[in-house]
């Protein structure tokens, strides 16, 4: 009689790895077509980790590198994420319990490992503006990127690296003589290294917005002037 062979494979799951109810945080598209995410998700200790997931569209490929060599605190979670290419990317935390963190994560190995980066200075005007996301931080090429960090009393604040995100300097410049002019209602970004600002004053409900002011760079945000 023939004896049957029975192959057993077992399947040892980390606590970080088996997740239930994953939620997309934030989500950007490369040039080359490839999707990245920063997802988190509960695992069964129940404890909150964070994860960044490489996609290709293309191949259904995923590879998924968990972000747990870097303790978050509960109230400044990871909130966006930046990508330049495949491999170096960052992710912002922002908020904190007492509103004090902004921080700045750099990977260039696909998010197998973070580096925290020290981006110069932060101010305390706008409390939606000081918040570090990709909203307020950029990166233009892969060496070229700003941050931008307050506009009050005309003056803007903001942070520029040229060395890929690994060094920040911090920059103030009087742009408006009108400093009723303080808050930055948007602000949007192009790789050919042009920033525009609308500013204007600050409004309640939409009825109240007075006519916006446009500021804007097109040298990399070396300097900005208001568009008459």
């Amino acid at each position: 009689m023939k004896k049957k062979l029975i192959f057993v494979f077992f399947t040892f799951i980390s606590t970080n790895i088996l997740c239930q109810n994953k939620t997309v945080i934030d989500e950007q598209v490369l040039t080359n077509g490839k999707l990245i995410r920063l997802t988190s998700f509960y695992s069964n200790d129940e404890n909150k980790h964070y994860a960044i997931e490489l996609i290709n569209r293309f191949s259904d490929d995923t590879i998924v590198n968990y972000i747990d060599s870097i303790q978050h605190a509960h109230c400044s979670p990871p909130n966006s994420i930046l990508f330049v290419n495949d491999s170096t990317g960052f992710f912002t935390e922002s908020g904190g319990c007492y509103a004090s963190y902004d921080w700045l994560f750099r990977t260039t190995d696909r998010g197998k490992t973070w580096k925290h980066i020290k981006t110069g200075s932060r101010t305390y005007g706008n409390p939606a503006l000081c918040r570090l996301n990709n909203s307020t931080f950029y990166m233009f090429t892969e060496l070229k990127g700003i941050i931008i960090w307050d506009f009050k009393e005309g003056k803007l604040t903001y942070s520029l690296t040229s060395d890929g995100g690994i060094n920040w300097k911090t920059n103030s410049q009087d742009i408006v003589v009108n400093t009723r002019i303080n808050e930055i209602h948007n602000i949007t970004y192009s790789a050919d290294g042009q920033v525009t600002l609308e500013c204007g004053e600050k409004y309640i409900v939409e009825g109240d917005r007075k006519k916006v002011t446009i500021i804007q760079s097109n040298n990399f945000g070396n300097s900005f002037n208001e568009l008459k």
